[in-house]
């Protein structure tokens, strides 16, 4: 754990810093609430366009219980999800839909532009901060029991999440930004629920970390890998090449947090086609972004650029590669989009 007087230090050495206890229930109920809220709305909707089947009796239940629940119905689409996140679809090769959902309530932005998590953030990036649009809600659904996952869109919601450097996905004209990863999880996270996993002090090597990662740099990075339980309310700072990834949930809950991007607002952002937000400004507060609905109508604006352009979500060229080479696998297993046969004279 770390000190607010030893954080710059603990973060410049280490890589990595969990800060305790800084955020309090009351600094959660109302995104809480309104998850409650956008689970219910989504869950109808998606009954109503077919793509859901049961689960009525949970509207209006704590969004975590719901939310597992629903997961637990059959066939039930873990891509789905992606409609409570916190930016649009974001992977390289991503056509952007005129329907494309992306979630930017006033309890998300409350808790983004949150002081105490700025003041904390404040130390390691300065007091002209912006929020990254690289930002999400990672939903941590428990692991099925037969504990296999495949490629497809949505099953990383069961499975572990994989070794990997926030960098490997910045572009290369952000790679001098100061950036720092802040995950704030909602409850608190032990092991059996699948918490962060981090390798200290590989963040000062400059050189990013092969991808696809070979056996052996995983088997490297497992050795000296340490795992990071939190309570809630406490902040998990990390430097974007610190190595990092998480095992399973083997819990029966839900493993529900946020993490942000904060960097300084004079440099570049990491997502410059989608909008970063202006979170604080000591040199001229009404910089700030307050508004719920702005931030939303930004949303909107990047997602009509991409609509009426045409163009597909572009990426890091070793991301975008690796996203690459998993869909080809995909393609060449025979996972195609195919057309019904046309019925014999006979049949008809």
């Amino acid at each position: 754990m770390s000190a607010l007087d030893t954080l710059a230090e603990d973060f410049e050495r280490d890589g990595y810093a969990v800060v305790p206890g800084v955020l309090a229930e009351e600094d959660f109920t109302a995104v809480r609430d309104e998850y409650t809220r956008l689970l219910d709305a989504r869950a109808a909707q998606w009954r109503a366009d077919g793509l859901l089947t049961g689960g009525e009796e949970l509207a209006g239940k704590p969004f975590e219980e719901h939310l597992v629940a629903l997961a637990a119905l059959p066939g039930f689409d873990p891509s789905l999800l992606s409609e409570l996140d916190i930016t649009l679809p974001h992977m390289p090769f991503t056509s952007l839909q005129p329907d494309s959902r992306v979630h930017t309530g006033p309890g998300v932005l409350g808790l983004l532009r949150n002081p105490k998590v700025l003041d904390v953030v404040g130390r390691l990036v300065g007091e002209e901060i912006s929020a990254s649009p690289n930002q999400h809600v990672r939903l941590k659904l428990p692991a099925p029991q037969e504990g296999r996952f495949g490629a497809r869109r949505g099953e990383t919601m069961h499975a572990p999440t994989m070794w990997h450097q926030d960098a490997m996905t910045q572009i290369p004209e952000s790679d001098d930004t100061t950036l720092v990863t802040c995950w704030i999880p909602t409850m608190d996270v032990t092991e059996e629920h699948g918490c962060l996993l981090v390798v200290p002090g590989r963040h000062r090597e400059t050189k990013l970390l092969p991808w696809p990662m070979d056996a052996g740099t995983i088997s490297e990075l497992e050795a000296e890998a340490v795992p990071l339980p939190v309570s809630k309310g406490d902040l998990v700072l990390l430097h974007k090449r610190t190595p990092h990834g998480s095992t399973v949930n083997r819990s029966g809950r839900l493993r529900w947090s946020f993490d942000f991007r904060f960097y300084r607002s004079s440099e570049p952002s990491d997502r410059p086609w989608f909008p970063s937000v202006t979170v604080r400004s000591a040199s001229d507060p009404a910089r700030a972004t307050t508004d719920a609905e702005q931030w939303r109508c930004e949303w909107d604006e990047a997602r009509d650029m991409f609509v009426r352009t045409g163009q597909m979500v572009p990426g890091r060229r070793e991301f975008s590669q690796l996203v690459a080479d998993s869909l080809i696998a995909r393609w060449e297993s025979g996972d195609l989009p195919r057309l019904t046969p046309p019925r014999a004279a006979a049949d008809v």
